[in-house]
């Protein structure tokens, strides 16, 4: 019984939030109302962009340090091989 009190209350919440997103814009003469309304509209259609945006960079982020540490490996792994060619090619 709680739970499906719950669950109809956060429906209501969600509907609230769903009305004042899609109510109508106010008239231009209040201004001030006017950009906060747009302001929320905004934000609203904007979070879910915002997520994916977030993911995006992250893996981003990701492919760039492994590019590094791939490059860091080989000249490390190129300079020991040459480090080694010398080594085995002189003599006393």
């Amino acid at each position: 019984m709680a739970l499906a009190h719950q669950h109809q209350e956060q429906s209501q919440v969600a509907n609230k939030a769903h009305r004042l997103i899609r109510s109508q814009l106010p008239p231009v003469k209040q201004p001030g109302q006017l950009s906060l309304a747009l302001a929320k509209r905004l934000w609203w259609h904007t979070k879910g962009y915002g997520t994916v945006l977030g993911v995006m960079l992250l893996v981003l982020g990701s492919l760039v340090f492994l590019n590094l540490h791939w490059l860091g490996r080989q000249l490390l792994q190129a300079s020991t091989d040459e480090s080694a060619a010398e080594d085995a090619s002189w003599t006393p």
